[in-house]
């Protein structure tokens, strides 16, 4: 096996790596997300609206997780290894929160010029009643990204894969 066979075998267990974290976290969070466009349809299902948008929901939760993974690639919070896991995961939590707002808002006006609106029309109907949506559509993601973060930064202070062999393996016997 020469040099060039070895690059291309870890380029692509890089690739498969990166594929399936991106498939977990965009699991996760449309898990999540998917839960509480279900409980919204069933709210507005009481005043005979319809609602059904998983769609965008699994798209979104895509986009997230795509966003995560350059935040971890650009070593965002890199400088905060050595504070405790509480403010580690406050800072990822809120910083990831804003930008999921700021996808949000990306998001709005992309559907308003599929809907032949500008973007000051978009962001007009945002600041004048749209806003509201926003800010519960941050806090609920805020609220995601507490466990995601809390569980992902201590799998990274315990090691690679000592979190999830105490999750499904089971702690070890002492003394073994």
């Amino acid at each position: 096996m020469n040099g060039t066979d070895t690059k291309k075998e870890g380029a692509k267990q890089k690739l498969v790596h990166e594929l399936r974290k991106l498939a977990m976290i965009s699991l996760y969070l449309f898990g999540f997300f998917a839960v509480f466009r279900l409980y919204t349809r069933l709210v507005l299902e009481e005043y005979q609206i319809n609602y059904f948008h998983y769609g965008l929901t699994l798209l979104k939760s895509v986009a997230l997780a795509k966003i995560i993974l350059t935040g971890e690639a650009l070593r965002l919070g890199e400088r905060s290894r050595s504070r405790p896991l509480i403010v580690l995961t406050v800072y990822y939590v809120v910083v990831f929160s804003a930008f999921a707002l700021a996808f949000e808002i990306l998001e709005h006006l992309v559907l308003g010029g599929v809907h032949g609106k500008g973007p000051a029309a978009v962001i007009a109907e945002i600041l004048d009643k749209g806003w509201p949506h926003l800010l519960a559509m941050t806090m609920v993601v805020f609220v995601a990204f507490i466990p995601f973060f809390a569980f992902r930064e201590t799998g990274r202070a315990l090691g690679e894969r000592k979190l999830r062999d105490l999750f499904f393996r089971g702690v070890a016997e002492k003394g073994g």
